[in-house]
């Protein structure tokens, strides 16, 4: 008995340790267990390309329902690589209302790539519209896309590129 009191305590003690690592490492994940986080997935197969040349370090997800259930035809683009102020950690792009946005909140509590899988809270989903004058940045990214390609601006000067290009490798 006394052997198995020892095993029940170290077990807790264990899982104390690691909820407390989560909890400071990442914090989305028990924003994801109460239900307050979801998990968009993998990045999808695609070509991106930043002022007309190929980068391999954007990279692209599909959200394909909103977090009320509706069918969604956006793409979450992964910018942490780029973004040296903070602003476009994320960029989501709605085809189905015809915008590119930047989400209300990019910080870890609000989304996280974790062993590749994006995680995304009902904060992060909220997004700004560039083209908004008070919290987007009054810009018109001339949105352009196909079933296999979409093309848009970025705002000057917030990154180290103005246009993206995403080449759609659908199956």
């Amino acid at each position: 008995m006394r052997k198995l009191l020892t095993i029940l305590a170290g077990l807790f003690l264990l899982y104390i340790a690691v909820s407390v690592f989560l909890e400071i490492k990442y914090p989305i994940v028990f924003k994801w267990v109460y239900g307050s986080a979801r998990i968009i997935g993998k990045p999808i197969n695609a070509n991106v390309y930043a002022n007309g040349h190929i980068n391999k370090y954007i990279k692209v997800y599909r959200e394909k329902t909103y977090w009320d259930g509706k069918n969604a035809n956006d793409y979450i683009i992964n910018l942490k690589e780029f973004d040296k102020y903070g602003m476009l950690k994320f960029i989501n792009i709605d085809l189905n209302n015809k915008w590119i946005g930047r989400p209300v909140s990019t910080n870890e509590d609000d989304y996280e790539v974790i062993d590749g899988f994006l995680f995304q809270s009902d904060v992060s989903y909220h997004c700004a519209d560039f083209r908004d004058d008070m919290k987007g940045y009054n810009f018109d990214p001339h949105l352009a896309f196909t079933a296999k390609e979409i093309k848009f601006n970025i705002p000057p000067n917030v990154l180290k590129f103005d246009s993206v290009r995403i080449e759609l490798n659908i199956e």
